[in-house]
């Protein structure tokens, strides 16, 4: 018996979609989670200025400050680093456990300031998962061009 070629969509049905489908997965199953996995180990940072200082806001959802540590580097950087130890544990009674799960995460910027900051008053606040640091502007040094 011959294909009918006027009816070509029949000769595709079936297995061979099945094929075509399967090729496709397995083409789009590793990369379905590809921005997560590239978003995991950071955060958010908006850094702009004001007259006189270089304001930082960094995006925290559910950190707590005693996870987070703010260090100005050399070379006008801020290093923001935030460690996530949580430890979940479900007990029926005292002598029995049936779930404990513990989980550590690490997250880290490091931010080039658009200007010289000085040591005087850096000021951080963290507030519903927004963490803002605001540094004092230093002097900028122009060279003369002769």
């Amino acid at each position: 018996m011959k294909p009918d070629k006027n009816n070509l969509t029949s000769l595709f049905d079936g297995s061979f979609n099945h094929f075509i489908k399967t090729f496709d997965s397995f083409f789009d199953e590793p990369f379905r989670h590809f921005d997560d996995f590239l978003s995991r180990d950071s955060f958010s940072v908006n850094v702009h200025e004001t007259a006189n200082d270089v304001v930082i806001e960094a995006e925290l959802p559910g950190c707590k400050r005693d996870q987070i540590q703010v260090e100005i580097l050399r070379n006008d950087r801020l290093r923001i680093l935030v460690e996530n130890d949580v430890t979940t544990e479900v007990k029926k009674d005292e002598n029995i456990q049936y779930y404990k799960k513990r989980a550590a995460g690490k997250m880290e910027r490091i931010i080039q300031l658009p200007f010289p900051v000085t040591d005087e008053a850096p000021k951080a606040t963290c507030r519903d998962g927004l963490l803002k640091v605001v540094l004092k502007k230093g002097k900028r040094r122009f060279v003369d061009i002769e």
